[in-house]
């Protein structure tokens, strides 16, 4: 099955580093269990290529795989050093962010505005791409515009713009 040189410290530290390290959600320490533990043959590939598809069918985050491989490394201290390895990054991630959120305040507040004046030429320009090969008559561009000022004025459901449109759609579809 696995080796007994591997015990609860190795799992927990090999999980935390490689998820505090990693982007991806639960796929970032993939390649890092596979390169230290698989192909070592500290851990058959079976067995990981059975916990990643039983944390993948399971519900909860895509990390519930990592607790599997801490079980098949070491039991059930295994399984725990993996949860708490994956927890703790998160725990420390979101300390972190929480206390520099709150010194950034009047930073966020200073660049807010701008940012989002710079988000919606980005957004302008990709949709303006998008719809060049589009022949757009006055009336619709007018239309555009006139739901873009009214989007920014008011910020109404997503969902009512949707079927709006999609009601407009078919109105003009079976007019034509």
């Amino acid at each position: 099955m696995t080796s007994d040189t591997v015990g609860f410290l190795d799992i927990l530290l090999l999980i935390s580093f490689s998820s505090l390290f990693s982007l991806g959600g639960g796929n970032g320490p993939l390649a890092i269990i596979q390169d230290r533990w698989v192909n070592s043959g500290l851990l058959e590939p079976s067995l990981f290529s059975w916990a990643l598809a039983l944390g993948y069918l399971s519900p909860g985050p895509k990390a519930g795989f990592l607790s599997g491989i801490g079980y098949y490394m070491y039991g059930l201290p295994g399984a725990l050093a993996a949860i708490i390895g994956i927890i703790l990054p998160t725990l420390v991630g979101a300390g972190a962010v929480t206390y520099w959120f709150d010194r950034l305040q009047p930073v966020i507040k200073r660049i807010s505005l701008p940012a989002g004046f710079v988000i919606a030429g980005m957004i302008s320009a990709a949709a303006w791409n998008l719809t060049k090969p589009i022949a757009l008559t006055p009336i619709e561009i007018g239309a555009i515009l006139a739901i873009a000022i009214w989007v920014g004025w008011r910020s109404p459901e997503p969902a009512f713009i949707v079927l709006g449109a999609a009601g407009v759609g078919l109105a003009g579809w079976m007019l034509a």
